[in-house]
């Protein structure tokens, strides 16, 4: 079972890892956009457990990446701080210029925004940062 965990783990940050592939361009750069992803991630699994239909959580998934695309891009920030998605939409100019200026795609778009600030603003993202956060500290203490 041990070998197990071990394995659903260093997938887990593999899976982050392959995720913010093209987010980063330095081990500074690096560091951020792999604690940006493990945040994500956590938003990605609140999504989840959301009672939406696939679909719905589909499009907000994919527009969770493009967030983390463009803050890791765009937000000149040496640290990850999740405080720094609160607030948001951000990049709507950048989103129109590069994804779409569809008025659903924006509307979309925005709504993943305000999603995401409601799921740290209400604080429910503790549970699934701390979940998150657990699964990769046992793959450092060897499970």
């Amino acid at each position: 079972m041990l070998s197990k965990n071990i394995q659903i783990v260093d997938r887990l940050k593999k899976e982050i890892e392959e995720y913010v592939a093209d987010w980063h361009w330095d081990n500074e750069s690096k560091k951020y956009a792999f604690d940006l992803g493990k945040f994500l991630f956590s938003f990605i699994e609140y999504i989840d457990d959301s009672n939406l239909s696939e679909r719905v959580k589909r499009v907000h998934k994919d527009n969770v990446y493009l967030i983390g695309m463009f803050e890791a891009g765009y937000g000149y920030s040496d640290e990850f701080h999740y405080e720094d998605l609160t607030d948001g939409p951000f990049y709507v100019c950048e989103f129109e210029n590069k994804i779409s200026d569809s008025k659903y795609a924006v509307q979309s778009y925005e709504s993943t925004w305000k999603k995401l600030d409601r799921f740290i603003k209400s604080g429910i993202y503790e549970k699934y940062v701390n979940k998150i956060e657990k699964e990769l500290k046992n793959n450092k203490n060897g499970g």
